[in-house]
């Protein structure tokens, strides 16, 4: 109790410090005062009382310092004034001091925003009621035989949901859910949505609410009942104008009659990134899909599983428990397969796949903006050191009257915090607007026909955790080796033979400038790559018509359409298409060219065992003339061979790569068991990917089985066919048919906008360290010419020439820079792979950045080293001498 009571009183001594001082000089005098009283007493004159009293006590100093470490917390009493101190310090130094501030504001800025994405997209929780204890199931297997994939590796089967739903306690409730599903609204006017069929435990596990109506009940969840749907709040009010009335109302989804059981809260629109419009149970997944098979079908990975924890329960002993329940799915599994299963906490990112995918990306911008750090941790350093160089008097002064060197390195350390606190605090909160604002930037420049995202990043205790941290590492990076360096043989200060000294904080400096030019020479390189990238990607000709050919869309399968009536749906389609005033050719192909809808497959050289994975679309006759792809050699699609499936058709690239010195028309490739002859051979163009016109594609008949996943492609003279022509024609067949219409040319956006996104960040973050490390330079070169005005007063005063004198200067300020050009150009050649495909074709070693770029920078680099010193050589050399 005795040792509480002291710290209290130490605490309250060192948070009422003031007043404790008054205390003891009190006290102090009082002493002194009854001393003095004795000694005038025994005859003493005044002067000589004082005299012998102040003898007796001993150092006044000394006993006020002894009271205050046994009063006081010593450390915090120092650091207070050591904060005290540097605020006056920094308030004395305003332009050093905004200088630095801004520099650390900016780099703590750009990290704080990156970290923030990250941290929402990768590892914060859902934003749902007690998140924190949702964790998302992860399949994983090793050995047997190739598993059936229906989404991604990691998800579950139906067999497997129910067997961890029933065997995994930690669990309060699990569900199962398959997003992500195309559908058609029907009504009015039709309208496509996106289908999340979900099991029965879906909003109860994640503690969604109906707005109205209710959600699901076990009698929704029966195979053979009455389909039932609830649907998110955007599409009540979109689709239905707020219809009180829709509970209980019955929608048509693909044909087929759902009722209304509820609308979900506002803002609900499922668990995933892109917005889910309605959620069906996934006993009706021939419904939505028109197939059933995946819910019985063992071993195919098609659904997401999330399991809310028990109270009490970590996700440690969730794996535990899931080794046991992996263990038991072995033993059912086929021979030599070993099952594993593991809990995560569920995020946007949830699953192993994507999670890898957006941290490998987070990762590479996380190293650009560390680097950004770097560059300025590098250059508040310099500015340190030159600040240090003006004080380095003072500081000899202060180890010339009994300051230990530690004490004077917590003193500089504490201004380098102060500094690091002030700038981190600045760019937290210009990080979090910037973090709002770029996903916005990015939300808005998606390209057209994306399905649209739902993703606000919010800070919580990990931003803040970080930020501290980061402002933390970044104090001590830039104000430890400064500090030490200045509190180093500072008492030679008091002589003029501190040469070595100088000499080593200017190699530290050109080291430091070294850093600063090769990081942002990185940057620079690499923005000038992606500029390139995006340029090339404007104005680049993709081999094919993309300006006067539209692109109309539908599912007729989804829609209930057999094979035989999806190909007389085409027929009549072409015929009415063709009607159209303004059309010049009409083709159908299973993918438009540059779409994200990509398709390949396995096919193997005839007469040998040689097989290669080939990208590939199925088109009829007309599709070549459609999008200006010339057959160079042989000829197009018979009518034959669109009945039988029988041929095929190559690329030029394709045909060298698999028969190289062969007659590619002498030639066939085996798919699917069936000897399929080329018969044509088209010239090289950009299909698949922007910038790539040499990979491997392969043509295939657009047969009758394949009708149903058939678009139309139409060619029209620029101006003469719109929109609502094209949508009338396919309403005018079928009215519950939802038709999209673009433009071919839209698909270049889809490589375009992410271009250009990549690019501005590059291009922000290249201008920041730019601007970083010429202010570096400039600074640099301004002390060391502000150290050696006496000698260039000297060197003017015995005749040497203004400008050989300047070009001593310039050539020793800008050594440094050139070697941080050499190094950054190395690195950037190294790195420059990661970006590979956004140059779109373009060199990862491109001349003209690898040249223009170091150039500029060179630029820069020698006016910042020429102005500081042709400053220098205007001042009057005797005037000079005469100061020094």
């Amino acid at each position: 109790m005795s040792t509480l009571r002291a710290w209290i009183r130490r605490l309250a001594g060192t948070v009422a410090a003031s007043r404790h001082e008054r205390e003891i000089a009190d006290e102090i005098a009082s002493h002194l005062q009854l001393h003095v009283d004795d000694n005038l007493r025994a005859g003493m004159t005044p002067a000589e009382a004082r005299r012998q009293a102040l003898l007796k006590f001993g150092g006044v100093e000394a006993v006020k310092e002894e009271y205050r470490d046994r009063a006081r917390f010593t450390l915090l009493t120092r650091l207070v004034q050591d904060v005290r101190f540097a605020a006056r310090l920094l308030r004395k130094a305003p332009a050093f001091s905004v200088t630095a501030i801004v520099t650390v504001a900016l780099a703590v800025g750009v990290n704080a925003a990156i970290f923030t994405v990250l941290n929402a997209a990768a590892v914060q929780s859902l934003p749902l009621p007690e998140s924190s204890r949702l964790a998302t199931v992860a399949f994983r297997a090793e050995g047997g035989p190739r598993r059936g994939v229906a989404g991604m590796k990691s998800m579950l089967s139906y067999a497997e949901f129910q067997v961890v739903r029933e065997q995994a306690p930690v669990f309060e409730r699990v569900t199962a859910f398959a997003p992500f599903y195309g559908a058609t609204l029907g009504g009015g006017e039709p309208r496509p949505v996106s289908v999340t069929l979900a099991s029965c435990e879906y909003f109860e596990v994640l503690r969604v609410r109906p707005a109205q109506g209710r959600t699901f009940a076990p009698r929704d969840c029966d195979r053979g009942g009455e389909p039932t749907a609830v649907i998110s709040d955007g599409l009540w009010r979109s689709a239905f104008a707020a219809d009180p009335a829709i509970v209980g109302r019955t929608i048509a989804l693909n044909r087929h009659s759902f009722l209304v059981i509820g609308v979900a809260e506002p803002g609900f629109t499922g668990t995933q990134v892109l917005a889910e419009d309605v959620f069906v149970p996934l006993v009706f997944l021939k419904q939505i899909a028109r197939e059933s098979s995946l819910l019985d079908s063992p071993d195919v990975s098609w659904l997401y599983v999330i399991g809310r924890l028990r109270d009490g329960v970590t996700l440690g002993a969730a794996r535990v428990n899931l080794d046991i329940v992996a263990a038991g799915l072995t033993m059912r599994s086929p021979a030599g397969r070993i099952v594993h299963l593991d809990a995560s906490r569920s995020t946007l990112a949830g699953l192993p796949e994507i999670r890898s995918i957006v941290l490998g990306v987070g990762g590479a911008i996380v190293i650009a903006v560390t680097l950004v750090l770097l560059i300025a941790c590098a250059n508040v350093a310099n500015l340190l050191l030159a600040r240090a160089g003006a004080r380095r008097k003072e500081i000899a002064v202060r180890l010339a009257l009994g300051a230990g060197r530690g004490r004077l390195v917590q003193q500089l350390m504490t201004e380098s915090l102060l500094l690091a606190v002030i700038g981190g605090a600045a760019g937290c909160l210009a990080g979090l607007w910037a973090s709002a604002a770029g996903v916005r930037f990015a939300l808005a420049h998606l390209p057209p026909g994306i399905s649209p995202v739902i993703f606000d990043p919010r800070p919580d205790g990990r931003v803040a955790l970080y930020a501290f941290a980061l402002t933390t590492m970044t104090a001590v990076a830039f104000g430890l080796v400064p500090a030490l360096q200045a509190t180093r043989g500072a008492r030679l200060e008091f002589r003029e033979s501190t040469t070595t000294d100088r000499r080593g904080a200017r190699r530290l400096q050109s080291v430091l400038v070294t850093v600063q030019v090769a990081v942002s020479m990185i940057l620079l390189l690499s923005a000038g790559l992606l500029a390139r990238g995006l340029y090339r990607a404007n104005t680049l000709d993709p081999g094919i018509a993309v300006d006067a050919v539209s692109v109309v869309e539908y599912d007729l399968r989804s829609a209930g359409y057999t094979a035989e009536a999806a190909a007389a749906f085409q027929r009549r389609l072409q015929e009415r298409l063709r009607a159209l005033p303004g059309v010049r050719a009409v083709a159908e192909a299973g993918g438009a060219p540059l779409s994200d809808q990509h398709r390949e497959t396995r096919f193997t050289l005839a007469g040998s065992e040689r097989s290669v994975m080939i990208e590939f679309s199925q088109v009829d006759a007309a599709y070549f003339d459609v999008i200006g792809v010339p057959v160079v050699r042989g000829r197009v699609f018979t009518p034959a061979d669109l009945a039988s499936g029988r041929a095929l058709i190559v690329t030029e690239s394709t045909a060298r790569r698999l028969w190289p010195g062969r007659d590619p028309l002498a030639q066939s490739l085996v798919l699917d068991g069936a000897d399929r002859p080329v018969v044509g051979v088209t010239a090289d163009a950009q299909l698949s990917r922007l910038g790539q016109a040499d990979s491997p594609y392969v043509f295939l008949p657009a047969g009758p089985e394949s009708q149903a996943a058939m678009r139309m492609l139409v060619a029209a003279a620029p101006g003469a066919l719109s929109a609502r022509a094209l949508r009338d024609a396919v309403s005018g067949l079928d009215p519950q048919l939802a038709i999209s219409v673009t433009r071919l040319s839209d698909n270049l956006e889809l490589w375009r906008a992410p271009s250009r996104i990549l690019s501005a960040m590059a291009a922000v973050l290249a201008l920041l360290a730019l601007t970083l490390a010429c202010t570096g330079v400039f600074g640099t070169v301004a002390y060391a010419v502000s150290q050696r005005v006496r000698e260039i007063g000297i060197r003017v005063a015995l005749g040497a020439a203004h400008q050989d004198v300047l070009r001593l200067i310039v050539r020793q300020g800008m050594r440094p820079v050139l070697v941080g050009i050499a190094f950054g150009v190395a690195g950037a050649a190294a790195v420059s792979s990661v970006f590979v495909n956004m140059l779109f074709g373009l060199s990862q070693h491109d001349p003209l950045s690898f040249v223009l770029v170091p150039g500029a920078l060179f630029a820069i680099a020698l006016a910042a080293c020429y102005i500081p010193a042709r400053r220098a050589l205007r001042v009057e050399p005797t005037l000079t001498l005469r100061s020094e």
